[in-house]
């Protein structure tokens, strides 16, 4: 194995599928990019199964990079702490929305 290689095990065809996804993924692929693609695809149904598991792959990676993203994000927000001054009370924010908890009587009258 090659350090140089990030794909030794790869079958080739898949690796040219990828790049073909990859590429059409760039953002600068041209209307002639597609076109080949279209005829690359339509050569070999290997090419085809090749450019379906390619797209399956990258719509994988792009679920797993989204979900990162969302967990780094919350992971994040818990470590900020709240600005200075700030104060926490579940029970202000949940009267103010008008929930039920604004029904409750927070305070009885003495003797009762």
């Amino acid at each position: 194995m090659e350090p140089d290689d990030p794909t030794p095990d790869l079958d080739p065809l898949l690796c040219e599928a990828l790049s073909w996804v990859v590429r059409m993924h760039s953002g600068e692929a041209t209307r002639a990019h597609l076109v080949e693609l279209q005829q690359w695809r339509g050569m070999r149904f290997e090419h085809e199964e090749a450019f379906r598991e390619a797209s399956r792959l990258w719509r994988a990676c792009r679920e797993a990079a989204r979900e990162l993203a969302e967990e780094a994000a919350a992971a994040t927000a818990a470590a900020d702490p709240p600005p200075a001054g700030a104060r926490c009370d579940p029970l202000q924010d949940r009267l103010s929305t008008g929930s039920d908890a604004s029904r409750i009587r927070l305070f009885s009258p003495k003797g009762r």
